[in-house]
């Protein structure tokens, strides 16, 4: 039997997503086995596949350590996205790192997660209320508002959904309520937009909190502005969503996704496609 493509999910959320559904449709209708496995089960799926595309290890924050040493027993070249480009988009510290090489990212410090440090890191960042974000973090799980006065308090809320040693101390961006924009792009090349809307009166824009995301066309301006962010990754990503709110600056980078990212490919007729294209290209495949 003909090595797979295996798309990797987790344990928490074993099944494919409906966006990823597509894709396996697309490669399974050109001749490609496709399986879904999740990263923190059995590693046997994932030995000596064709490649493997992580997916939806939307789980991985809980166990950051066991997912980095699973990642380390993947075949760098068989992997997408890469494992090293992978571990460096893990904690919230890339988006410091995209900022000092060049992106609009809002102020942000990343601290202890102590009153004293979240207090200094207000300070220091001339902020009387920002969000905190653990390092290392997905949806939505442990973010939350913090004003000065009230460190220790934000913390405890915070910490009632996810453990952290660290967290991003970050200015709340005007205009986030209406919510994000991301540009999918698969080999540097521009797919599709999608818009992720928060429910009303939140502002984080997950699904655990109500959150929803949908098609939408980006101006030729943003697609610019979010391609140039790609430009300053650390490594090609096959895949990668580039999120951010539009202001009268331009342009504010909120994160970019190259670990697991929701793709909207069910959104978007021909984005399976595409991504498809990409991956085979990849492994001199038709």
């Amino acid at each position: 039997m003909a090595p797979s493509i295996v798309l990797a999910t987790c344990l928490a959320w074993p099944d494919l997503s409906a966006s990823d559904r597509c894709l396996a449709a697309i490669l399974s209708g050109r001749g490609h086995r496709v399986v879904g496995a999740p990263w923190n089960g059995p590693f046997l799926p994932f030995a000596g596949a064709a490649a493997v595309v992580v997916r939806s290890s939307w789980d991985y924050h809980h166990a950051p350590d066991a997912y980095r040493a699973w990642l380390a027993r993947l075949p760098p070249d068989r992997t997408f996205n890469a494992p090293d480009l992978i571990r460096w988009n893990i904690s919230k510290a890339h988006l410091l790192d995209l900022g000092a090489r060049g992106a609009r990212v809002p102020r942000s410090r990343l601290v202890a997660a102590t009153p004293a440090a979240v207090a200094d890191a207000l300070v220091s960042l001339g902020l009387d209320e920002a969000v905190l974000k653990p390092a290392i973090g997905a949806s939505g799980l442990g973010v939350e508002r913090v004003r000065r006065g009230d460190e220790a308090g934000a913390l405890a809320r915070a910490r009632l959904h996810k453990t952290m040693d660290e967290t991003l101390v970050q200015e709340f961006v005007a205009g986030i309520e209406g919510g994000e924009l991301a540009g999918v792009f698969f080999e540097g090349v521009f797919s599709h937009g999608l818009r992720r809307v928060p429910a009303p009166g939140e502002f984080r824009i997950n699904d655990l909190y109500g959150g929803r995301m949908e098609a939408t066309t980006l101006s030729e301006t943003m697609v610019r502005e979010m391609s140039a962010v790609l430009a300053l990754l650390p490594a090609p990503a096959l895949y990668a969503r580039v999120d951010g709110v539009a202001g009268d600056a331009g342009f504010t980078l909120m994160e970019v996704e190259v670990n697991e990212p929701g793709l909207g490919m069910d959104l978007v007729p021909g984005a399976a496609d595409r991504f498809a294209d990409a991956l085979l290209a990849r492994l001199g495949a038709t």
